[in-house]
């Protein structure tokens, strides 16, 4: 017998709902108008969670499944595009796919909804690949990579000496021994501290930060050593205070005062310390220190067990438009509307910067251009002024006869400049740099706000973490 032919045509959501392809409608505004079982199956999150007005009002939904659906700017503007994603369901599960957005207009040319279906990722597609969002797609990969390797996703980069890096961070973690990070201010020290102490095997211990340049000598001596009152009597040896188990990431070791060095020195060779993991930092120079008397020579013997040396921004451009790439997935966390990424010629004006304040100084960057822009993708005149104007014709194309001069941004850059050298001679200290500038602490303050110069706390700082008046590393 034959079979049953269907009574009638079915309706179009009825032949979506039974396909067995991932399919969601999006609205003009990028609100999700509808998913199908097969799409609710793939995420593990209800068709309820994931439809809503709003492109970017979805409560119920992990933040990054919610990325997934953001359509690239070409399909937005009514080209079809596709994109690969990493799928994030809230139960752990990951799986790689192909959305492919297909843009559906009115009559007058009105948009009126784009048509997204998820394929396998090694599958060819049929919607040509997003530019605009090749840069996210690799972002993804290297942190699953991450993810797969160290089981954490910081220390974003590429190439031979990023994975020299993570090799190091490695054999960091497999040894307790005391391990000296080197690199200059905003370089990232204190985020590969952090990823040794997850890595080493404790990471619920906890991370005593010490900032040997903010603090006074005293507080330093009680945070190593306890209270005086605690310390053993006479000639005995002494002995590191915080509790077994626990990791102490000292930071600036050269400025730490002399008489401090003796006693670290002599704790860090008692065997009843040895339960103390012991990451120092440094943007200096330990070896010249030794030589000029600044740093004794046997705490530098104790202490660089292990040396990771990290090398300046300017020295990694080809790794820029990843780390921009992490950083503006970061501010989309913190704020809405997200961004999908960056302008190529966005991209040309960041690798001709010089970056002095490294990673930190980039993020900051990338957090003031999420703010301005106004697009999907944050284009050059949404960089700051004092990037777009650095060094004057270095970083700026040929000026005309006609050009007038850019007195904003020339007093921005020199002010840049004097507070960074005020802040570098004060070895952190804001009041002390504060009086070398001749300005109120208050005002010091408001502009390295409002020039990105300040301290970028870590997206796991708080992660177990105890710290005596952090300065970012």
């Amino acid at each position: 017998m034959a079979p049953a032919r269907p009574s009638g045509p079915r309706r179009p959501e009825t032949l979506l709902h039974l396909s067995s392809e991932p399919v969601f409608l999006l609205g003009p505004a990028g609100g999700v108008l509808y998913v199908n079982p097969a799409w609710e199956d793939l995420t593990g999150v209800p068709a309820a969670e994931f439809v809503r007005r709003e492109a970017d009002a979805a409560p119920g939904v992990p933040p990054d499944l919610l990325d997934a659906f953001r359509p690239p700017p070409e399909a937005v503007a009514g080209a079809p595009a596709s994109t690969t994603v990493l799928i994030r369901r809230p139960d752990g599960q990951r799986a790689w796919r192909r959305l492919e957005f297909w843009p559906h207009r009115d009559r007058e040319g009105r948009p009126l909804f784009l048509l997204g279906v998820a394929r396998p990722a090694d599958q060819a597609p049929i919607a040509p690949d997003s530019p605009s969002m090749r840069l996210r797609a690799e972002l993804w990969r290297v942190r699953e990579q991450l993810a797969d390797r160290l089981g954490l996703e910081a220390l974003i980069g590429r190439g031979p000496a990023h994975r020299r890096l993570l090799d190091q961070v490695e054999a960091a973690s497999a040894c307790p021994a005391p391990t000296l990070i080197l690199g200059p201010p905003g370089s990232g020290k204190r985020q590969v501290a952090r990823a040794i102490r997850k890595r080493s095997g404790r990471p619920d211990s906890s991370l005593l930060v010490i900032d040997c340049a903010a603090l006074p000598a005293e507080l330093v001596d009680r945070e190593l050593f306890g209270p005086p009152s605690a310390r053993p009597d006479g000639g005995d040896a002494p002995r590191l205070a915080p509790p077994e188990g626990s990791t102490v990431l000292l930071g600036e070791i050269l400025a730490l005062p002399r008489d401090v060095q003796a006693r670290l020195a002599v704790a860090i060779a008692d065997p009843d310390s040895r339960g103390v993991r012991l990451l120092s930092t440094t943007s200096g120079d330990p070896e010249a220190a030794v030589r000029d008397d600044r740093l004794r020579a046997d705490l530098y013997f104790a202490l660089t067990t292990m040396v990771i040396r990290l090398s300046p921004l300017r020295e990694r451009l080809d790794e820029l438009p990843l780390l921009a790439q992490h950083f503006l997935e970061r501010s989309n966390q913190r704020d809405v509307p997200r961004r999908v990424g960056f302008r190529p010629e966005a991209v040309e004006v960041l690798v001709r910067y010089d970056w002095p304040g490294n990673l930190r100084e980039l993020s900051r960057v990338v957090d003031a251009s999420h703010d301005r822009s106004s697009d999907d993708l944050i284009g050059p005149d949404d960089l700051p002024a004092s990037i777009r104007g650095h060094l004057g014709a270095a970083y700026l194309p040929p000026p005309t006869p006609e050009e007038h001069l850019p007195l904003d941004a020339t007093l921005e850059r020199l002010e840049r400049r004097l507070i960074e050298r005020a802040l570098k001679l004060a070895r952190g200290n804001k009041s002390l740099a504060a009086k070398k500038l001749h300005i109120s602490r208050t005002r010091l303050h408001r502009r390295i706000h409002e020039l990105g110069l300040g301290s970028e706390p870590e997206p796991d700082a708080t992660d177990g973490e105890q710290a005596v008046d952090p300065v970012g590393d």
